[in-house]
């Protein structure tokens, strides 16, 4: 009893985003020690990513990066994917070394540390390298909607002045099936307890314009946890409230179930 009222003081006691990477593998190996699940880690990682300060596209391929060489890890500063995909690493992996590697194998096609291999398009490049993430969006009790849209990785790398990578890929055209804003409130009861959402833009070549994590707490309260442009750091509310709110900008969502990722 008194060991594990240590380990749940030692957990408490700092925000991740203030911890060095020493104390980040000793945050981790008491977060392991526990014995929680993959979904009750992930959990207390989002609690604990809670006011890390917001900035738009902080990593990067890191130093000789020929077109972003922001570092390949960042827990003190993140943008809406970074905050997740370094939430699922964190929840994953035993210690500051392993997390930083397993989170290549994230970001980047097959662990290939190179832009043109990096994870830009969240329904198109994300979500096929990152099986473990299930799409539930059709099970949630709700009538989905169909959005069709053409992606072109040809314009997207001259738009991110990177014009020599991937003038030759074909366009790519996909439909997708989405919640609707105004069926947020109902399809939320169906949500599982962890769970990837993604906010579907009104952008004709585009899907994603947002992304979060849902996380159920012990009593089964949702919220969503996202890293917010607005607010300026990681928050936690209400995901109808926050859909509605942005009505004007999205059409709607997916939702992915989160297991854990093979290692």
């Amino acid at each position: 009893m008194l060991s594990t009222i240590l380990i749940l003081a030692t957990l408490t006691a700092e925000p991740i985003h203030q911890q060095s990477p020493s104390e980040i593998t000793d945050y981790l190996y008491l977060l392991n020690a526990k014995g929680d699940t993959f979904e009750q880690r992930v959990r207390k990682v989002t609690q604990d990513s809670l006011g890390t300060e917001y900035n738009d596209g902080p990593l990067g391929e890191g130093v000789g990066g020929k077109y972003d060489p922001d570092p390949i890890i960042d827990l003190t500063r993140v943008d809406c994917v970074t905050f997740v995909e370094q939430t699922v690493a964190l929840s994953m992996t035993p210690n500051y070394d392993e997390m930083v590697e397993f989170l290549q194998t994230i970001r980047y096609k097959d662990g290939k540390i190179d832009y043109e291999h990096r994870n830009h398009f969240m329904i198109t490049d994300w979500l096929p390298n990152n099986p473990y993430c299930q799409d539930v969006s059709s099970q949630l009790g709700v009538e989905t909607q169909t959005v069709k849209r053409t992606i072109s990785r040809k314009d997207f790398f001259q738009l991110v002045k990177a014009p020599t990578i991937g003038q030759s890929t074909p366009d790519q055209t996909i439909s997708l099936n989405i919640i609707s804003v105004k069926d947020t409130a109902h399809a939320e009861k169906n949500l599982p307890d962890t769970a990837l959402i993604i906010f579907i833009g009104k952008i004709d070549w585009l899907f994603s314009l947002h992304t979060g994590l849902y996380i159920r707490d012990e009593n089964g309260r949702g919220q969503l946890i996202h890293a917010s442009s607005k607010s300026g750091k990681v928050v936690s509310m209400n995901l109808t409230d926050y859909t509605e709110s942005q009505k004007t900008r999205y059409l709607g969502f997916t939702a992915y179930k989160i297991t854990e990722p093979p290692m």
